[in-house]
């Protein structure tokens, strides 16, 4: 299993998570092996996540910063809805344990409505000053108004598959940074979508990986 698609895999496989605000799942660990500390958010696993993925029309998000200050983005209605209920415990965790951890790398990781969730998350870390050392997403769905924002991320990866069209959502919205995997697309695999989404740890990210000089 390579780099990639051991991330993925541990997205998935992960069964600790904690759950804030509207069905918010989350992970904050550390591996001191890699010298990182890791922020998780776990894909669509309840009906509330899945209707915060289809109320997918404009929305501005007041990102809370410390001293009553704020940023304000614009990402979907539902997006903005979901991660405003989890009153940023999930980022608090992330920067708490960061700071026991000095040296070590921050990570952020999402699979699906999660990538929206690490998203946003590197974006209020970034309005905090911090730059994380690595964005991943798998399954990443758009969740920008803005088309011309870019993560504030050493890398960033936010994965699709052409057969996943989970990933097409939400219309009319951007992705920071697009990087295509696994099978082109044929109509015919339109009805194993299901599949393509649950599945990248199966897909070859060796150009990604080289890029990284892993």
């Amino acid at each position: 299993m390579t780099p990639e698609q051991k991330k993925f895999y541990d997205i998935k496989h992960t069964r600790d998570y904690k759950t804030v605000g509207d069905d918010i799942d989350y992970k904050v660990y550390v591996d001191h092996e890699a010298q990182e500390v890791v922020l998780l958010f776990q894909e669509s696993d309840s009906r509330a996540d899945w209707k915060n993925n289809l109320l997918a029309f404009p929305w501005p998000l007041r990102l809370e910063l410390t001293y009553g200050k704020h940023k304000t983005v614009w990402t979907t209605y539902g997006y903005a809805h979901a991660y405003d209920s989890a009153n940023s415990v999930p980022i608090m965790d992330f920067m708490q344990t960061a700071a026991k951890h000095p040296g070590y790398k921050m990570n952020i990781r999402g699979w699906s409505f999660g990538s929206a969730m690490a998203k946003i998350a590197t974006r209020h870390l970034e309005a905090f000053g911090f730059e994380i050392d690595e964005l991943t997403t798998y399954g990443d769905v758009k969740c920008w108004v803005n088309p011309f924002y870019k993560a504030k991320a050493k890398t960033a990866r936010e994965y699709v598959t052409d057969n996943d069209f989970i990933t097409w959502l939400v219309p009319f919205f951007w992705r920071d940074h697009k990087s295509k995997v696994g099978p082109r697309f044929k109509l015919r695999e339109v009805f194993q979508t299901e599949y393509y989404h649950t599945h990248y740890e199966e897909y070859d990210y060796s150009k990604y990986e080289s890029e990284d000089g892993k």
